[in-house]
């Protein structure tokens, strides 16, 4: 139990910095780097409990859940269309790298296709774990897939925009 609460504190205040120092996704992003500084330096008693992950994953159901609605699903049906097509085209484009990656590299498929799927890090990990892939190395290449997206993304539309 010494363990579980010092790993969760560890993580706690790192969100709560990256969070007060207005870090996107702050909470999640401050937690992951306190804990993966922590665990680097060896000042992490082992891995975090795997009640943890199974917690995370409950509760990030729930507020996925929690934001549908009636005007949402009426969007939907005009969306559903490109929506699909736009989902395979990324799923295909993601399994051709993760293909390509894998045979590079050392990684298995699993581990790269969900390295490199678009998607939020909490799903990614919490999905990648289930079937197998390499939970760590997901979550710090989709760590930073993130961070260049936040990156270059905004300079992307300035410079259309312009």
């Amino acid at each position: 139990m010494k363990r579980a609460l010092y790993c969760l504190g560890v993580g706690l205040v790192g969100a709560i910095i990256a969070e007060g120092l207005g870090v996107p996704a702050g909470l999640l992003i401050g937690a992951m780097l306190a804990t993966m500084i922590f665990s680097l330096a060896d000042r992490l008693p082992g891995r975090a409990p795997r009640m943890f992950s199974e917690i995370g994953k409950v509760l990030l159901g729930t507020a996925v859940g929690a934001t549908f609605s009636r005007a949402t699903l009426m969007q939907l049906g005009q969306l559903l269309p490109g929506a699909v097509l736009s989902t395979l085209a990324l799923v295909g484009t993601a399994l051709g790298l993760a293909w390509l990656l894998s045979r590079w590299t050392k990684l298995s498929l699993a581990t790269a296709l969900f390295s490199l799927t678009p998607g939020g890090i909490q799903e990614m990990v919490a999905v990648c774990e289930e079937c197998g892939a390499d939970v760590a190395l997901v979550a710090v290449l989709q760590f930073l897939r993130y961070v260049c997206v936040l990156m270059l993304v905004p300079m992307i539309v300035a410079w259309l925009s312009s």
